[in-house]
């Protein structure tokens, strides 16, 4: 990887704060310049966030004028981000961004065909994908443990309504697009598709605002999958947790025709600091495949450590990994495409839950 990268950093709504605290720790990076792109953020206080900081300005196209760029991040507001994304991409600059990114799926397929034709490598801040039991478990699928999978459910629940400001952005579907699906949601599901590796083709859900506080966006989902291979998977998303907004209950579970795999990713208790939330779990694997059956029922516990930043060391992971694709044109570690697919499905679930019907899903390109 090239030392001493340059790296610009763009921001919406001030959330890129907590990103611009991972680029700091990144040894490979040496230069940062923000950019705050609207009136809701101030530039100092992304640039309080690093010493690296270099420069600081408020116009995007400025920013993208500078020839030393080697890439640029952005955390822009779903309403925001497709118009900031297609400037960058047009500009050729590589591009890790926020989720979700886009208000509909079709915005970000626009920028998905034009990083394509540039042949710009652009992907999502989705971190959990680094987690060390879903990389321990994409081993075990990759070497037949679970043989040949039949369901995936997953689940990520989050502290009641009671907990936030629901006079925020997020619960405008103008600003938002989606409520709990896209944006806490979100992780969940890209770790569906990421571990079962294959599109979604139909979408069955309910939907639904059970909290007191009314808003105007889903604050519960169940959605019921079915894969191009016939696999089906369940999926249940919502503000439902006594106790703080910082308590989460993050689950995934597959099943297979020679075993299954248990991923308690975070467990329903009040974290005693900003990363417990992400220390703990009991990774199982069962299995009798060739090979495994000596170790059938496999049981690992992991201790992440602590560092600051958005999504602590394993947004760290992703961000060089990135760098690496960015440097030979390859795909983003959470490659654009999956972001397209993952809006499409949420889409999908919100008529299906309007009409009560079952939708399906056309394959697009990308």
């Amino acid at each position: 990887m090239k030392e001493g990268l340059v790296v610009g950093a763009i921001s919406s709504h001030g959330h890129e704060r907590g990103h611009v605290g991972v680029l700091d720790r990144l040894a490979e990076v040496k230069t940062i310049h923000v950019c705050a792109a609207t009136e809701l953020v101030r530039a100092e206080d992304l640039a309080s966030a690093s010493p690296k900081v270099a420069s600081t300005t408020t116009d995007v196209g400025a920013l993208l004028a500078r020839d030393d760029l080697d890439a640029v991040i952005v955390c822009a507001r779903p309403d925001h981000a497709p118009a900031i994304l297609e400037q960058v991409v047009a500009s050729g600059r590589p591009v890790l961004y926020d989720k979700p990114a886009a208000l509909h799926s079709d915005q970000m397929r626009r920028v998905a065909e034009l990083a394509r034709a540039r042949g710009v490598t652009a992907g999502a801040m989705l971190q959990w994908r680094y987690h060390p039991m879903l990389l321990n478990l994409k081993r075990a699928l990759a070497d037949g443990a679970l043989g040949d999978v039949m369901t995936i459910e997953a689940k990520i629940l989050n502290g009641l309504l009671l907990y936030r400001d629901t006079s925020n952005y997020l619960f405008d579907p103008k600003t938002a697009g989606s409520g709990i699906l896209s944006w806490l949601g979100c992780h969940c599901l890209d770790l569906v598709l990421y571990l079962m590796q294959e599109r979604v083709v139909e979408v069955m859900a309910m939907l639904g605002n059970l909290n007191p506080e009314k808003v105007a966006v889903e604050d519960t989902g169940f959605l019921l999958l079915k894969f191009a291979s016939g696999r089906l998977g369940t999926f249940q998303a919502g503000y439902h947790l006594r106790g703080s907004k910082s308590v989460y209950d993050f689950y995934i579970g597959m099943r297979g025709s020679l075993g299954y795999a248990t991923l308690p990713l975070i467990e329903p208790r009040e974290p005693t600091n900003h990363n417990a939330a992400v220390a703990g779990g009991h990774y199982t694997l069962y299995s009798e495949a060739r090979r495994w059956i000596t170790g059938r029922t496999r049981q690992e516990r992991y201790e992440i450590p602590e560092t600051p930043g958005y999504g602590g060391i394993m947004a760290e992971e992703l961000f060089r990994d990135f760098f690496l694709a960015a440097r030979t044109g390859a795909p983003a570690p959470a490659p654009i495409e999956d972001s397209v697919h993952m809006l499409e499905i949420i889409e999908a679930a919100k008529q299906s839950s309007a009409t009560r019907r079952a939708v399906t899903i056309p394959e697009t390109t990308p």
